[in-house]
């Protein structure tokens, strides 16, 4: 009776000990399901500087946006800290030189970079605008369709651009921009723009492009689109962000997306 009293409890020992094993092996071999991965978009809106009058739409909009800023400008460094306060994302949209059309130089920023430039001109230029926009964790191009197409000036940007650790965003306002090719080369940080949002003012245009950024981001994981400080843009991004989020889409800072 005694001996049958001791099986017994040896096999309860046993059966404990066992489930104990399997719930150790299964924890140290079986993986964690993965998280899926979430379609990703940045909005980056562009020049910014030259007033204050929509930061408050921004106020409104309350997921990551990286906002780009023109230096040297009279709001650029009150801009940046705002941005920085609020928790955004801060860039230098940096001036580069573009093609000249009819309208000669006329439109273009101050400080503009250009291929007339030597190193050291390129080198002070690019310092100071980067201590205009405080807090910048990269730099894209403010026009620059001639600039980006020019292998020796943007060695130039790029080197420094590296020595900092900021990333480039290619607003890619030519085809033939050598900017991805040269970053890769350099070993620097780069993201490219998908759409432009406003090219046209029209909100209805703008929803389309809207539209066409979320196929894009759909299709292949992420996308990155491209607007300017106008109202009519903002406004639209405060309802379109609603739509995306529905849709499962996670809006990101652009230094998420970088490669």
């Amino acid at each position: 009776m005694k001996i049958g009293k001791n099986i017994l409890v040896i096999s309860v020992i046993l059966v404990v000990v066992g489930f104990f094993l399997i719930f150790c092996l299964k924890k140290v071999f079986l993986k964690a399901p993965k998280e899926i991965a979430k379609t990703k978009i940045a909005i980056v809106i562009d020049d910014w500087g030259y007033n204050v009058r929509y930061l408050n739409l921004l106020k409104e909009i309350d997921v990551p946006i990286t906002i780009s800023i023109l230096p040297n400008l009279r709001y650029s460094s009150k801009i940046a800290r705002f941005v920085r306060d609020s928790g955004l994302e801060v860039i230098l949209h940096l001036p580069l030189e573009p093609e000249i059309g009819k309208r000669g130089r006329l439109g273009w920023e101050q400080n503009t970079i250009t291929s007339q430039m030597d190193r050291e001109e390129v080198v002070d230029t690019l310092n100071n605008a980067l201590v205009s926009v405080p807090y910048a964790s990269g730099v894209s191009n403010h026009m620059g369709s001639l600039a980006t197409k020019n292998r020796q000036l943007m060695s130039i940007i790029f080197a420094e651009l590296k020595e900092r650790n900021l990333f480039f965003l290619d607003n890619l306002v030519v085809n033939e921009s050598i900017c991805r090719q040269l970053a890769k080369e350099n070993q620097i940080k780069y993201a490219a723009r998908d759409v432009f949002l406003d090219n046209l003012g029209d909100a209805e245009y703008i929803k389309g492009q809207f539209r066409q950024l979320r196929e894009i981001a759909l299709a292949s994981g992420e996308a990155i689109g491209i607007g300017h400080a106008k109202p009519t843009t903002l406004k639209v991004l405060k309802d379109e962000v609603a739509s995306m989020q529905v849709e499962g889409i996670e809006l990101v800072f652009i230094s998420d997306l970088i490669e």
